[in-house]
């Protein structure tokens, strides 16, 4: 009958990783991935030994939901605009009675369908006078 070697167990091992000095991170890196471990630091190598450990216990992700990962890396990201703020960001606010809804676009800022270079710009066009937009509307 032959003696089986006992896996220690997984909460245990990975414990052990935040205690380990750099050559033997490096150490567990070529047993778990089989290659010398990256020239990195021991955090990046404790997290991504955590990783790996675990996803080779428990089973790594579905196909399904690498494939959506991967299109959600490949989606552009959205930029800002030159005010600092986000397209489709709505700003809000009541100005002696009325409310008054200002939406960041690509170029700027839109205000009942006239564009503004800046949320200050809006704000002052509400208001008459000078104004932080950011300010006026709560944001700052």
């Amino acid at each position: 009958m032959a003696i089986e070697k006992k896996q220690p167990n997984i909460r245990m091992r990975i414990a052990r990783l935040q205690v380990m000095e750099l050559d033997e991170l490096q150490a567990e890196w070529r047993e778990v991935y089989g290659k010398p471990a990256p020239d990195c630091g021991r955090i990046f190598l404790r997290r991504q030994l955590a990783f790996r450990i675990q996803e080779l216990h428990y089973g790594g992700l579905c196909r399904e939901t690498q494939k959506g990962l991967v299109e959600i890396g490949n989606t552009p990201k959205v930029r800002p605009n030159p005010g600092g703020v986000i397209p489709g960001t709505r700003f809000e606010r009541e100005w002696k009675g009325n409310l008054y809804v200002v939406t960041a676009t690509v170029e700027g800022f839109e205000l009942n369908g006239q564009n503004y270079k800046s949320l200050s710009g809006a704000a002052s066009a509400i208001t008459g006078t000078q104004w932080n937009g950011k300010k006026f509307f709560g944001v700052k």
